[in-house]
């Protein structure tokens, strides 16, 4: 019958060539966690999926769309969802902008998000900006229209009174001419009717 001192060697032996295989492993696992991360081939970067106010804002449903990015915004808990949410609302606010502060505000919030750059790349749907640019354009291209149609009925307003005015000027001369005539055969009347 062996003896218990005995079994305890192949065992040992073992039991460290286990650890020592463990080890090599976390080794190669942790090398290749302290390398840095070099970033996948623009060709492999996926976008970022779309979030619901981008979704609302591709349905053209602008103004739950606005709600939606100021609510992101307000709550994004990493900085890239926060500037995501910045880029957004501020797309938003400039094709919903009818005013000059409205679009400062949006020009505003597109300086700050791109002031607030970081090293990841940038994952921002860059049709929301075009989309806002095109309808503030077409906005802008109604709006002059507009006012060179105002601007034409305004000058031709002013050219009918002008051609008004002109015509009774002449009425009035004329009328003062004729009171004239009617002074003078008045005149001429009360000429004859005086006794001799």
């Amino acid at each position: 019958m062996p003896t218990l001192v005995n079994m305890p060697v192949p065992i040992s032996r073992e039991l460290k060539q286990r650890v020592a295989g463990l080890f090599v492993v976390i080794a190669l696992c942790c090398s290749s966690c302290a390398q840095s991360p070099q970033p996948p081939p623009p060709e492999l970067i996926q976008p970022a999926p779309q979030s619901v106010a981008e979704t609302l804002f591709l349905n053209e449903d602008f103004a739950n769309a606005l709600l939606e990015y100021e609510h992101d915004y307000e709550t994004a808990l990493a900085p890239e969802d926060r500037n995501q949410a910045l880029y957004g609302l501020a797309c938003t606010q400039l094709l919903l902008a009818r005013s000059d502060s409205q679009m400062a505000e949006a020009i505003g919030n597109l300086e700050k998000w791109d002031g607030e750059k970081s090293d990841t790349a940038r994952t921002e749907n860059r049709h929301l900006l075009i989309v806002a640019l095109n309808v503030q354009g077409e906005r802008i291209l109604k709006k002059s229209q507009e006012q060179a149609h105002l601007a034409k009925q305004k000058n031709t307003v002013i050219a009918n009174q002008r051609k008004k005015i002109t015509q009774m000027a002449t009425t009035v001369d004329n009328l003062q001419k004729q009171l004239e005539e009617l002074e003078a055969i008045d005149e001429t009347l009360q000429e004859k009717k005086k006794p001799l």
